[in-house]
C-alpha cells in the first residue's frame, strides 16, 4: 500500500475514531438534553399545576377581598350610621343645652328682677312702718294733746258752771 492509502487509512480510522466519539459525544449530549428536557418538561408541569393552584389561591383571594371589602364596606356603613346617631344626638344634646341656658339665663333675670322687688318692697315697708311709726306717734301726740284738751275743756266746762251758777246765784240775790 501506498503512503497515500496508508495516510488515508490512518485518517479514515482517526475520522471513524472521531467519529464514534462524537457521535458518543452527540448521543450523550442528546441522553442529558433529553434527561434536561425531561427534568424541565417535569418543572414546566410542576409549574403549571403550580400555576394553576396559584391562580385558585388568587380566585380564593379575590373572593375573600371582595367578602372583607362587603363586611368593611357593611361595617363603614353602620359606623357611618352611628356617628350619624352620635351627631344628631350631639346636636339634641346641644339644643336643649343651650334651650337649658336661655332658660336659666332668663330664670337668672327672674331672680335679680325679684330680689330687686323683694328689696323695694322691703325698703318700701321699711318706709311704711317709720311713716306708720311717726303716724303712731302723732296719734299718741295727738290724743295726749286731745286728752289734755278735754280735761281743760271739762275744767274750763265746770268752771263754767261754777261760775254761771255763781252768777245765777248772784244775780238771783240781786233781784230779790
Amino acid at each position: 500500500m501506498s503512503t497515500a492509502g496508508k495516510v488515508l487509512v490512518v485518517l479514515v480510522m482517526l475520522a471513524s475514531i472521531a467519529w464514534t466519539v462524537l457521535t458518543a459525544g452527540v448521543a450523550q449530549i442528546n441522553r442529558n438534553a433529553n434527561r434536561a428536557l425531561q427534568e424541565l418538561q417535569q418543572q414546566i408541569d410542576k409549574l403549571r399545576d403550580d400555576l394553576r393552584t396559584t391562580q385558585r389561591q388568587i380566585v380564593q383571594l379575590k373572593d375573600e377581598t371582595v367578602v372583607v371589602q362587603e363586611r368593611m364596606d357593611a361595617d363603614l356603613a353602620v359606623t357611618f350610621a352611628r356617628q350619624v346617631d352620635v351627631e344628631r344626638v350631639n346636636s339634641s344634646v346641644r339644643e336643649i343645652l343651650s334651650r337649658v341656658e336661655y332658660q336659666l339665663s332668663k330664670l337668672q333675670e327672674e331672680i335679680d328682677a325679684a330680689e330687686r322687688a323683694k328689696a323695694a318692697r322691703e325698703e318700701e315697708k321699711a318706709a311704711e312702718q317709720k311713716a306708720l311709726a311717726e303716724s303712731l306717734a302723732e296719734v299718741e301726740r295727738l290724743n295726749t294733746e286731745t286728752n289734755e284738751m278735754m280735761n281743760r275743756l271739762f275744767g274750763l266746762r265746770n268752771e263754767f258752771k261754777t261760775t254761771l251758777k255763781a252768777n245765777i246765784d248772784l244775780l238771783g240775790q240781786t233781784v230779790r
